[in-house]
């Protein structure tokens, strides 16, 4: 079934898309009169709802349930130093697909910095989001150091992706991930990571790259 952006959702009754949703549905996808398709607000509701009416290029649709949760039930963090070239894209289209909430990109020493690509990395995450069948999109932070993103964690159970680590598992509860660029993290980075409270935390018999380190890491924690 299709996917759509629409917010917010009421409980019942009818909803008008945006225009450029409208557009997608009614222009490129083409869905008929009659069929159904299902919205997603963004923040954890989603819903399966009938195209009624195009109403001069506005897509018009008549709920046929009430919006349910699909989202993840606790608050996935993933700190991850930016790798080179387009592998952050593909980092956070695989986080959001295993979970992630919050993705916070990091200047770390080994990081290939090309500036704060926010705008980019979010309309990924939104794709993503809608093709993974998830009704909430992660929220990406600014650009940050290591420090200046643990101060926005909050209380939650640190971890930090490194080779030989005790082998991660389901955690009930916040969690936070931290994720290396190429090369991974320093020794002082990981010693940094230790005085913040992130414990080391194996993925594996094998050394991944960063973006499938970061799906990984998110699948484990649950």
């Amino acid at each position: 079934m299709r996917r759509f952006f629409a917010a917010p959702l009421p409980r019942e009754g009818r909803v008008r898309l945006g225009d450029e949703m409208s557009h997608h549905l009614l222009r490129v996808v083409r869905i008929a009169a009659g069929e159904q398709v299902e919205l997603f607000d963004g923040e954890g509701l989603v819903a399966t709802a009938t195209l009624i009416a195009d109403d001069e290029g506005v897509a018009e649709l008549e709920l046929t349930e009430a919006p349910r949760r699909a989202a993840p039930v606790h608050a996935r963090h993933l700190l991850v130093g930016i790798p080179k070239g387009q592998a952050m894209d593909l980092a956070v289209r695989l986080a959001t697909e295993a979970g992630a909430t919050h993705i916070h990109p990091l200047l770390l020493s080994r990081s290939i910095a090309k500036g704060d690509r926010g705008d980019r990395w979010e309309r990924i995450a939104s794709s993503a989001a809608q093709q993974c069948g998830r009704g909430d999109v992660p929220e990406i932070l600014p650009l940050a150091t290591l420090e200046q993103a643990s101060e926005r964690l909050g209380a939650c159970a640190r971890f930090v992706a490194h080779p030989g680590g005790a082998r991660g598992s389901e955690v009930d509860g916040p969690a936070a991930l931290l994720v290396g660029p190429e090369g991974g993290l320093t020794d002082d980075e990981l010693r940094r990571a230790s005085a913040l409270g992130f414990a080391r935390m194996g993925l594996g018999e094998w050394v991944f790259r960063t973006e499938t380190a970061c799906a990984v890491g998110m699948a484990l924690l649950g």
